[in-house]
């Protein structure tokens, strides 16, 4: 046998034993890559035996010869993906695909033209010099991500094509040794991609222990010392007294359940790193900064008398008022506490702290909860949710009705109040919708019916304003059942809904709407006629009819059937 068909026996037993490795790996780890790569040089060896075992059937029959090529350079195209997709770098199977399809034109094209067979030869060659120029550049670039493995793996992918071309193509030695080293090239570079994906894996591994080690002390989401490693502390401190004084500084933010409530968790988890950033850049270097637990945060503040715990609470309370990437303010109540007799119980300090925090929570989170819901209300005239100008005349009307109603100053302060907010739910809302200049479509129009309960969650939420919750959520029912969202009927739609219900219509009836002209009051009153009893109670519409007819002449104008709310209409 000759001294190449050796060679490309024991090239073969070499990828033998890589193809074998490959699926082993390929077994336990399922990746894609592995698959090409075993599919790669599983064509190359069969392509390698027939060079070996069959050589005069491959120099004697062009068809044999054609096929060999071209199974071949897929073999190569198949690698190369595979290591694309192994470097995470973006060229996907039609960037691979089209490249196939132009090679394969151009060889039926070159064998048409009765290209010699070692002309057919030299082009599935360059066009494999191509590929391993093309995917060790991409490794050499890899370098940074992968380290100096992927860095010497590119060069070789380069030498091996520079190794081929000078010694076989421009000089043209006939002897084996630029062979071997080519396929020494090619084998030590197959074998390093298995070593640089064991590499991969052990720094992926090691990341995960790494980030795992940072989450038993560290809080995921705001990148402060969790409660965990709080707890360690203060037990490591209270034996220490080299720390004294130390101060303790806990703080629960406001209105932190309304804003999730309300704008989602995603909003709330935003609200909660920009607490802990203000906190950090509030406090000192050696201070430690812990998410105690959902919305609280406790700090330790070494070396530190009970004036300066008490100025950097204040520091923080003014960053949080300047800090407004929102029209809605954050907050946060805080309570200090200092250690300054070494037999002082350090736990009993933190109580203390901590109880403080709550009286001021009792005071500053009515407050923030009052704030925030009044600021949605501004913002909803702001973004021109709600007309401010709409607002104030149904808030007149309201007191004239509810004057008429002999209402008490309380239930006139309710009805008011639920006129301010009725609407705050659109706050929640896609702007395209609440904005929209011409009539919703179905789906619209089913997103839309969702701002009453969404309202309902954020009077719910704000706690001041819980008692006006079922009046915004149900200001939309209708007096026959027919309304939304529970389809409540008569009675069981809270008074002061009904009337809002009526107060409402008439003001968006009788003012210019984006796809709707402004009716006169009489054609307004006709409306609310003609849905008394269906759309509205119809007694408080009778009521209504009155107040508005004594400044206005009001001539009704009954269709056949009559109306179904009585006398008036």
């Amino acid at each position: 046998m000759q001294t190449s068909g050796i060679l490309l026996i024991a090239s073969l037993g070499a990828i033998s034993v890589l193809l074998m490795l490959y699926v082993y790996i390929f077994t336990f780890e399922h990746k894609l890559f592995f698959g090409l790569w075993f599919i790669g040089w599983a064509i190359i060896a069969f392509n390698y035996s027939l060079d070996a075992f069959f050589p005069n059937l491959l120099r004697q029959n062009h068809l044999i010869l054609y096929l060999s090529l071209s199974s071949y350079f897929c073999a190569n195209l198949l690698i190369s993906w595979g290591t694309f997709i192994f470097l995470k770098i973006r060229a996907g199977i039609f960037l691979f695909f089209s490249i196939g399809i132009i090679w394969f034109l151009f060889f039926i094209f070159f064998s048409n033209q009765n290209w010699s067979d070692l002309h057919m030869i030299k082009y599935t060659y360059l066009a494999v010099f191509a590929l391993s120029s093309w995917v060790g550049a991409a490794m050499i670039r890899s370098a940074k991500r992968y380290g100096n493995l992927a860095l010497f793996l590119g060069l070789l992918n380069i030498a091996w094509v520079g190794n081929t071309v000078i010694f076989s193509y421009i000089l043209k030695i006939p002897q084996m040794a630029p062979y071997i080293f080519s396929q020494i090239i090619l084998l030590f570079n197959a074998i390093g991609l298995i070593q640089l994906f064991f590499k991969e894996q052990k720094d992926e591994n090691e990341r995960g222990l790494a980030h795992i080690t940072y989450l038993t002390f560290h809080d995921e989401l705001t990148g402060l010392y969790n409660k965990t490693y709080f707890d360690k502390k203060i037990q490591e401190l209270a034996k220490n007294n080299d720390y004294l004084p130390i101060s303790l500084l806990v703080g629960d933010m406001n209105g932190l359940k309304f804003v999730n409530d309300v704008f989602g968790h995603q909003e709330g988890d935003n609200w909660l790193k920009r607490m802990a950033l203000i906190i950090q850049q509030s406090c000192r270097q050696n201070d430690i900064i812990a998410r105690w637990g959902g919305d609280e945060f406790a700090i330790i503040l070494p070396n530190t008398n009970k004036e300066t715990a008490l100025d950097i609470g204040h520091q923080i309370t003014a960053a949080c008022k300047s800090y407004q990437e929102t029209d809605i303010l954050l907050s946060i109540s805080l309570g200090a506490a200092t250690k300054t007799d070494r037999e002082a119980d350090l736990s009993k300090v933190l109580k203390e702290a901590e109880e403080l925090m709550y009286e001021n929570k009792l005071i500053e989170g009515k407050k923030a909860r009052w704030t925030i819901a009044e600021t949605l209300g501004k913002l909803l005239q702001k973004k021109d949710y709600e007309a401010k100008e709409h607002i104030e005349r149904l808030e007149s009307l309201a007191k004239e009705f509810a004057r008429i109603l002999n209402f008490s100053k309380e239930n006139l302060n309710n009805l008011v109040q639920a006129i301010d907010l009725h609407d705050i739910g659109k706050i929640g809302m896609p702007e395209e919708i609440i904005l929209k200049k011409s009539p919703l479509n179905e789906s619209e129009w089913l997103m839309m019916k969702k701002h009453v309960e969404i309202g309902y969650r954020i009077a719910h939420a704000s706690g001041e304003f819980a008692h006006l919750a079922d009046i915004i959520l149900y200001h939309h029912e209708w007096w026959n059942g027919q309304g939304y969202p529970q389809g409540l009927k008569e009675e069981e739609i809270p008074l002061l809904a009904r009337i809002i219900s009526i107060l409402d219509a008439f003001d968006v009836m009788t003012h210019q709407q984006p796809y709707k002209p402004a009716k006169t009051i009489n054609e307004a009153l006709d409306e609310l006629c003609l849905k008394a009893g269906t759309q509205f109670d119809p007694t408080l519409v009778q009521i209504f009819i009155k107040m508005i007819t004594r400044n206005v002449v009001y001539q009704p104008k009954p269709p056949a059937w009559g109306y179904p709310g009585g006398d008036q209409c």
